[in-house]
């Protein structure tokens, strides 16, 4: 079941349909423990954060990012469909974009899609 639902919600993600991604994962993370807990913590923020930037929400973007980025890595040994550190570097590369845009500077922001292993 758990299996399903994960590759569910890796499909709304890549689909850039955020919030739904985050309620289905959130279904697997109630019963989860452990780094296992932590990976999807993390997966749920990153796309919460990216929800809200599709919201133009800049402080929960930011805020949400950052904590994916720390729950990414205390997951990260049961993190075994997603590449940790492309994901990482995504959500830095994200939040870079951002920073420039908050500094005025017109560039995309660069949503992005789950790195597989």
């Amino acid at each position: 079941m758990e299996s399903k639902l994960f590759e569910q919600g890796c499909r709304y993600f890549d689909e850039e349909d955020y919030f739904e991604a985050h309620e289905v994962w959130e279904e697997i993370w109630i019963d989860a423990f452990g780094p296992r807990r932590y990976f999807l913590q993390g997966l749920i923020q990153a796309s919460v954060a990216l929800h809200h930037a599709r919201n133009q929400n800049w402080a929960g973007t930011r805020k949400l990012s950052a904590s994916a980025l720390d729950y990414l890595e205390r997951g990260r040994t049961e993190a075994l469909e997603i590449d940790i550190d492309m994901m990482k570097d995504r959500i830095i590369e994200f939040e870079v974009a951002l920073q420039k845009i908050l500094k005025g500077e017109e560039v995309p922001l660069p949503f992005y899609k789950l790195p597989r292993k």
